[in-house]
Parts: structure tokens; sequence; C-alpha cells
């Protein structure tokens, strides 16, 4: 194992080390990183390796600093790991665990050392995933962090309880089945609201989702429920369907409800399984077929005699999902309505679709619908707020558990890169709808990455805000993957607070609206994602602020 230290020309600017080190970190062979500013001409990078570097990885090391701006130098300093380190200018690497291998699965060591492997480790995991249920890349340089007395009674009990069933109990133990069921119990414990254990498949599917990637039939759903003879059934209700999606291709409709998962002798009811494990159901791999039926009838109906009983099947296929949906004000074309159901990998470029489109169908003003928001990637909502803001603007300002503060502003290097973000934009998109006329419309379900958008579109006086006050989630997030120490899954836990650009961290308060609107009675009636615009009373409003 080798530790190898470049140096770089060029500005190391604090905006771009994580990206820098993200970037790198993704290289074969590659166990830690770390990035310094040295002065204001160099900076300095440190590799720990699995064995010598490669021309590979000194080439892919060039490319990833010419796309900053900067430049690498080489020859590098190569020295044993854990042997005369560099001179310090951060805290030294931790010692080097051993090297990534594939998830372990039916173990047959006691699940007392295995816990204690995973929870006294995973603090010192890679970041993989960034969000405002995430944040910035968390440096692998602590040192390893030794079990306290309490930590130690735990993993004694845990091994007395573990050695009574296995010596005991007459059933067969899913090895599996218990280590993910001890983990997210400790992690639900914890009293971090947000926090949540992923196995390996939950991961993967967390990546996929933040990638905008899913197998399925392409539509969006919600839990709801169909009153059917004074019977409550819940159901999964279509919310929104895909353009050009095996559902679309099946007859899918917005606002259909499904009651039954599979056909013939495997038809099961919904409110019999739950919503959870109904979606389930629904999943599948690509080019099998999925079955269910709904029930479908007039919007806002919900007499027994207008539900149209209807079997659907469709074909499974990998698509891009859409968090974000557009369209024209039914009461006047001139307003483009644009809805953002979150911020994932997917929402900057479609976001720029939806604006660009109805410019061209002639609108001149627009509302963005964040009601129902939860939140999502800190890079992708970045983005967004690129091309609202101006170079210098402060975006985000974040406090973690020492009390280190980071601010993030809208930064540009010598390329015209944009700094911020994912790194993908430049000087020409920022600022690029600064003079759009907009509202954005917020509800009490708006939350973390959606709060952020909109305290910045407040605090720089961009647009009107209207609604109700959102959920306050001013806290955020890190993701960290548990592969490299031999176990599959990732854990998510709060690693800082968060301030918008004025300064106010608005956790537990959420933000008031400039104007204030409940929803109307007859309104709140209906699912805010099937709610006709001659209803709706608080878009009316957005609309009534641009004026």
């Amino acid at each position: 194992m080798k530790q190898v230290t470049y140096s770089i020309r060029g500005l190391v600017e604090e905006a771009m080390i994580p990206a820098l080190k993200i970037s790198c970190e993704s290289l074969a062979g590659v166990r830690s990183v770390h990035v310094f500013s040295v002065d204001a001409d160099t900076g300095r990078l440190e590799l720990v390796l699995d064995g010598e570097p490669t021309e590979e990885l000194e080439s892919a090391l060039h490319s990833i600093m010419n796309a900053k701006g900067l430049e690498l130098v080489t020859p590098a300093t190569v020295e044993v790991y854990g042997v005369t380190p560099a001179a310090p200018v951060a805290p030294a690497p931790i010692t080097p665990q051993p090297a990534e291998v594939a998830p372990k699965k039916r173990r047959s060591v006691s699940l007392t050392a295995a816990l204690s492997t995973v929870i006294v480790s995973v603090v010192l995991a890679v970041l993989l995933t960034f969000s405002l249920t995430t944040s910035y890349m968390k440096a692998d340089t602590t040192p390893a962090p030794q079990p306290s007395q309490t930590q130690s009674e735990l993993f004694d009990q845990m091994e007395i309880i573990d050695r009574l069933f296995r010596s005991a109990t007459v059933l067969e133990l899913d090895e599996e089945a218990l280590m993910a069921g001890i983990l997210k119990g400790y992690v639900a414990a914890t009293g971090d609201v947000y926090a949540e254990y992923f196995t390996a498949e939950e991961y993967q599917s967390q990546i996929d989702t933040n990638n905008g990637q899913m197998c399925g039939i392409g539509v969006s759903v919600i839990s709801g429920i169909l009153n059917i003879s004074g019977v409550d059934y819940q159901v999964i209700t279509i919310a929104n369907v895909y353009p050009d999606s095996p559902a679309e291709a099946a007859g899918v409709l917005p606002g259909d409800h499904i009651m039954y998962v599979g056909s013939g002798e495997d038809k099961i009811l919904v409110h019999e399984v739950g919503y959870t494990q109904a979606l389930t159901l629904l999943k599948g791999e690509e080019g099998t077929e999925c079955a269910f039926t709904v029930f479908r009838s007039p919007a806002g109906s919900s007499a027994d005699s207008s539900f149209e009983e209807v079997e659907i099947t469709a074909i499974r296929r990998i698509f891009t999902t859409r968090s974000v949906t557009f369209r024209h004000y039914s009461e006047d074309e001139s307003v483009g309505v644009i809805h953002i159901t979150g911020f994932d990998n997917t929402t900057r470029d479609q976001f720029i679709e939806a604006v660009e489109t109805l410019k061209g169908e002639g609108c001149t003003s627009f509302v963005l619908d964040l009601r129902g928001n939860p939140g999502g990637l800190l890079t992708s909502v970045e983005d967004v707020l690129v091309l609202f803001l101006r170079e210098g603007d402060v975006i985000i300002t974040t406090k973690d558990a020492s009390g280190q503060e980071t601010t993030t502003t809208v930064t540009c290097n010598k390329n015209g890169q944009v700094l911020c973000g994912t790194g993908e934009l430049t000087r020409e998109d920022v600022g690029k709808y600064r003079d759009l006329n907009i509202s954005l419309l917020v509800n009490e379900y708006s939350a973390s990455a959606a709060e952020l958008f909109t305290s910045n579109i407040r605090d720089y006086e961009l647009g009107t805000i209207v609604g109700t006050t959102t959920y306050g989630k001013g806290c955020g997030q890190t993701t960290y993957s548990l592969t490299r120490y031999g176990y599959g899954g990732a854990l998510k836990l709060t690693t800082f607070y968060y301030s918008a650009p004025l300064g106010e961290c608005y956790d537990g308060v959420g933000i008031t609206p400039h104007v204030v609107v409940e929803l109307s009675e007859e309104a709140a009636s209906y699912n805010i994602n099937l709610l006709p615009d001659h209803l709706d009373n608080q878009l009316a409003a957005a609309v009534d602020s641009m004026k």
C-alpha cells in the first residue's frame, strides 16, 4: 500500500474540493483522497493506493484536474503507507482498512463481532452520495473510535442473546435478516429521525433513484383511500404517467386507483398486503409482465356506480424518471406551471426543458410548484439555483458536529466552469433565468432541498412565495457506504445543520410564504397532484402575485 503525493498548479478553491475528492475516489485502486490548498497558486493531492501509481491512474487524474482548470505535476512522491507521512496540513490518514470485497452472505460468525465492526467503523466510511439528504464529502481522516463502556455492554448483551438463540431455538436463523433487523433497529433507536440503514439492495435502489433510473412501468404513485359502499380501502393512486412509458402504452391514466396487484389466482388486494408491500409486488425485472387492476372514476367522484374496473398488463423496462413536469395554466395560457417533485440528477435538465418549451409556446410567467417536494440532492438544487443567481451569491452555509462552518457560493474557475453543484454548468448558465417572472408554491410538505431553493428565491427577492409554511428541515444527512469493510449496504445519518443565504436556519420552524393561502375546503378534498386548476385557489393566488 502506497501514499502518493502530487503537487497541483493553480488555485484549489474550497468549493471545488468535494467534487475533486469524489472524482478521484472513484478511480480503481484508490483507497482515500485528501486535497489541500497550499497557497494562491498551488495545492496538493494525497492518495492512498493499493499499489504503485499506474499510467492509467495518472492520466485519469490529469483529466480530473484539467476539468477544474488545474494542472497535476508529476513525478509524484511515493511513500510506503504509514511511514514518513507528508507534512501535515490536515489530520493524518486513518489506519488502512482491508481491501474492498463483495458483501458477505450467511456468515456464521457471531452477530456481536459483526455488529461491533460495523457500528464502530461505519463513521469512517467513504461518502458515496450527496443529498440534502446530503452534503459535502467527509474526509476519511479521523482515528478509528474505540468502543466506550456503554458500547461494550451493548455488545456483551447482544452476545448473550445471540448465543441463547443459537443454542436453544428450533428455528433456522437467517443471518442476513438478523443483521439487517438489528442495524435498522439500532439506527431507529438513535433518535435521528432522518437516519436510515440500507441493505445492499436498498442502497442500490437509492443510487438508481438519485440517477433517475428505474425498472418499472413508468408511473409516480401516492398512497390513497377509496371508499366503496361505506368501507375505506387502501389503494395505490396514480399521480403521473410518464410519456412514452409502458404504463402509457397500456392505457394507465392519472387518477387511476390500483386496487389489485397480479392477475388470475395471483390477484392480491392492495388493502390486504398494505401499500409498501403492494409496491414491491409491482416491481420486477426488465421485460417481465406487470399485471394489476385499477378502479377508474371521473375526478372527484366517489359514487360506487362511477367506478370502472380495468385490468391492465404492462411490460416492465428501464426508463428515466421525471422529477419535473410542466403545462400551461388552464385559466391563462400565458402562465406556465412547472411542478418539481424532487431534486435528483434529472432535475436540472428537465427544468431547463420545461422553461424553454413553455417560453417557446408563449408563456411569459411561471409558477414553480414545490408543494409536496420532500427535497433531494444538494448538487441538484445547487445546479437549478445557479440558473437564477449571480456569481458570488451565497447558496448555503453548513455547520457540522465540530462547529466548523462551510459556505458555498456561485463560483467559476478560470475556464468558466461552475464549481458548485455537479460542476457541469458553465459561466453562461449563471443567472440564465434570473429575469423570469416567477412565483413559488409551497406547503407543509415542502422540505429540505425544496426549502433551500425557496429560501434563495426569497432572500434574493427573485419571486413571491405563496402557500403555507414549509416543513422546516434545516439539517442534512450524509450517506456512508459499508462495502469497503466487507459489508453490503450503507448508513445515512444527520451530520450538519444549514442556513439560508441571509443566515436563517429554519430547522423545526419552516419558511413562511409572502402570501399565506390555505387550500379551500373543496380543493383540500383532492390529492394535490390531481387537483384541477379551476379549484386550486393556491395556484390562483400564485398567478395573481405575478401581475
